[in-house]
């Protein structure tokens, strides 16, 4: 074990990262200031003590307990079914009746696939009716009729 003396307002480094700083001094009670990255944790001795302590029993269940809770978790993933009620109406069986043999004579014909819905497309939004390009000025001595290079 490493032995220092400090004084209030100084400190040691611990590697990179950690530094513990001597706060205040009163009597036999000693603060120190602990300045480290998140992922070092720091606690004290005795909160540390029971940290290990419950992790030590956590670690120390059977398979007996992880067998009992899933066996519960089955009772209550699949409960028991209940008497019939008087003047109820009887409920559909739970299981579907057993199919008729198939004859040899007729093969079996595979299942199609159930198709998928397919979802709406959005509409895209109405636009204006495409408006006639402007008409092009016609140049003198040239009617609108006339052929290339022709002369009225």
């Amino acid at each position: 074990m490493l032995v220092l003396t400090r004084r209030a307002g100084e400190s040691i480094v611990i590697g990179d990262e950690v530094r513990v700083v001597v706060l205040d001094v009163r009597g036999d009670t000693v603060r120190l200031g602990i300045e480290a990255p998140r992922s070092v944790q720091v606690h004290r001795a005795e909160v540390y003590a029971e940290v290990q302590a419950a992790n030590a029993a956590a670690a120390g269940r059977t398979s007996a307990d992880l067998e009992s809770v899933a066996g519960r978790l089955s009772r209550i993933a699949r409960p028991k079914p209940r008497p019939p009620v008087p003047g109820a109406r009887p409920s559909p069986p739970s299981s579907p009746p057993a199919a008729a043999p198939s004859t040899p004579s007729a093969p079996a014909v595979p299942a199609q696939p159930v198709p998928r819905p397919v979802p709406p497309q959005p509409v895209p939004p109405q636009s204006a009716p495409p408006q006639p390009a402007p008409a092009q000025p016609v140049p003198s001595g040239t009617t609108p009729d006339a052929g290339e290079g022709e002369q009225p």
